[in-house]
């Protein structure tokens, strides 16, 4: 497996006269051999001119680089050649010729990515799908000449963001998604943010083809927010007791195309190279306020901060330009006034202080209000418990547990680990979470899991009134399995590898994937204890991989693989690789 980087490609000195015909290759530090290999064809007259170097002349990568959509071949191209891994190191880079043509000579036996770079274009390895790649395998008897690297166009979402009086709204706050499958369920994710200049238009660059969502954050240049006015013992008066301004209006926060909420909001399908126009007006509201009586601080644990958010496909982002004020009556409760807010649903988070765990409580707004948040953080519970290694030994430094929200893009409660394995998260709210640990430098995975006070079905736990206690044990994932696809008898390069757990309560903590190279080598890292099934799929990479009802079809093709602790396992056969 080869992993694709999104970076600038570092060129090697060479001036820009001299690289459009100039290729150097550099023999790399000698990688571990395949099992197989083979010769490349000797050089070809439309292939840029090559530099000899002193040493055995061995193997040779060669190709074209070409545009997906259209097949032109690209010339001017950046394209790079490493050592295997996330931070390769560089072995040769160049730029291609007219007719799309790059040569790399005088390789050694071994594995090498390959990618390429070019203005207008993702930058992307050689069959390239998400970040992975192929990796180029050179060798006697494989033939690594004539490949054929794809580019993607870049594709563009713009637009235009105005008011009811269809004013340009400078300063606008817009928010991208996407849908993505790389965790192995479909789902959405945010793809970035920007801000309107002072016409109003913003501009998403450089995405790659597929479904994006837009929604917009704003407030009115003219926007006036009077402060609220309280009662002796600081209480908010009720909203006919209100100073109330025509200028104290707010921007609802808006969804492509006018929806108030993401779930009505309709999708951008962009293909590669394409340009989209969606453009968005806001329609001022009257503002209301909000009164949020806080939870007492703790001494030494700072000051509790409140924050008023809204979700979007399962994720939670702050709204931009709220007015915060903290007040302190009189050695009273503390208060925090949050202004110039549009009526709507939100989501309102107390930052934890030391040894606490956020918390969020949804709220209607539909007028001025209070809500006095030391009572909601007075009713959730503690999850507690202790951790341990199935294979004895203590924890890696800075174990970490943590209570995902279940469908939740969002991160939730956690707490650090202790030396023995002790851990307390408070104040958490009922719901169904998936009990994760991570740790700096090590994967880890919960084998088993008891608990009492709640229910448990795999990894995920419901939290409901009553403490839990959790005991955990843990294993690492320090295996290494090895192996061949192979389809119509030959090694099969480009196929998705995927290591899946047996037990389907499995979190994807447990599921491992790869992308076959050119001789049909993979390797799937860090494998955590269990038993499993590997399986090869061609085109496999838009499947909802994690869903058990998708890919149980593919498990019989299979092989089963029961890991227990070792450094490494070789699949004793090859992979034959499923049609999707």
């Amino acid at each position: 497996m080869i992993r694709t980087l999104a970076a600038v490609l570092v060129l090697l000195g060479l001036s820009s006269a001299v690289a459009a015909q100039t290729i150097v290759a550099v023999p790399p530090p000698p990688p571990p051999p395949p099992p197989q290999s083979d010769q490349a064809p000797s050089s070809s007259n439309n292939s840029p001119q090559t530099s000899h170097l002193s040493g055995p002349a061995l193997y040779v990568i060669s190709g074209v680089v070409i545009s997906a959509t259209t097949g032109t071949p690209l010339d001017r191209t950046e394209v790079s050649l490493t050592t295997p891994g996330e931070r390769g190191s560089p072995i040769a880079e160049g730029i291609t010729g007219e007719n799309g043509s790059f040569r790399f000579d005088h390789l050694q036996a071994g594995r090498y990515r390959l990618s390429a770079s070019r203005r207008g274009y993702i930058t992307a390895g050689y069959q390239d799908h998400d970040g992975f790649a192929t990796g180029i395998v050179t060798g006697p008897d494989l033939s690594t000449a004539g490949l054929r690297l794809e580019l993607m166009p870049t594709a563009i979402i713009a637009g235009v963001v105005t008011d009811d009086a269809g004013e340009p709204v400078a300063s606008a706050q817009v928010h991208l998604y996407r849908q993505d499958q790389r965790n192995g369920e479909s789902r959405v994710i945010g793809a970035g943010t920007s801000l309107t200049d002072d016409t109003g238009t913003y501009e998403f660059a450089r995405l790659r083809a597929g479904t994006y969502y837009v929604s917009i954050s704003a407030t009115p240049w003219y926007a006036f927010h009077p402060p609220p006015k309280t009662d002796d013992s600081g209480n908010l008066l009720p909203s006919d007791q209100q100073p109330h301004s025509p200028l104290d209006v707010a921007f609802s926060t808006t969804f492509y195309e006018g929806a108030a909420d993401s779930e009505s909001a309709t999708p951008i399908t962009i293909n590669a190279g394409d340009r989209v126009e969606a453009n968005l007006s806001l329609h001022a509201v009257p503002a209301i306020h909000i009164q949020i009586r806080l939870q007492p601080p703790v001494e030494g644990r700072g000051i509790p901060m409140p924050q008023l958010m809204q979700e979007a496909f399962g994720s939670q982002q702050g709204q931009l330009g709220n007015q915060v004020m903290m007040l302190s009556h009189n050695g009273g409760p503390m208060t925090a006034d949050i202004g110039g807010v549009a009526p709507g649903h939100y989501l309102l988070r107390q930052y934890g202080q030391a040894g606490e765990s956020n918390r969020t409580t949804s709220v209607d707004l539909t007028s001025d209000q209070s809500v006095d948040l030391a009572s909601v953080i007075a009713g959730g519970v503690d999850v507690s418990g202790k951790l341990a290694m199935i294979a004895g030994g203590k924890l890696p430094d800075r174990t970490t547990v943590e209570l995902v929200p279940a469908g939740d893009n969002a991160s939730g409660p956690s707490a650090r680990a202790e030396a023995d394995g002790g851990f307390a998260i408070h104040s958490v709210s009922p719901g169904v979470y998936e009990f994760q640990v991570h740790a700096s430098g090590s994967t880890l995975a919960a084998e088993q899991i008891a608990l009492s006070g709640g229910e448990s079905r795999g990894t995920r736990i419901t939290v409901g009134t009553e403490p839990v206690l959790i005991a955990a044990t843990l294993a690492a994932g320090s295996t290494t399995i090895t192996g061949y696809a192979k389809q119509n008898g030959k090694g099969a390069g480009g196929a998705m590898i995927l290591l899946v757990p047996s037990d389907p309560n499995a979190s994807t903590e447990f599921y491992r994937r790869d992308q076959s190279n050119t001789d049909g080598s993979f390797t799937l890292s860090h494998v955590i204890p269990g038993n499993y099934t590997a399986v090869a799929i061609e085109n496999g990479w838009t499947l909802d991989w994690a869903r058990r009802e998708v890919i149980a079809p593919y498990l019989s093709g299979g092989i089963q693989v029961r890991v227990t602790g070792q450094k490494s396992i070789e699949l004793p056969t090859a992979l034959t690789v499923q049609p999707r």
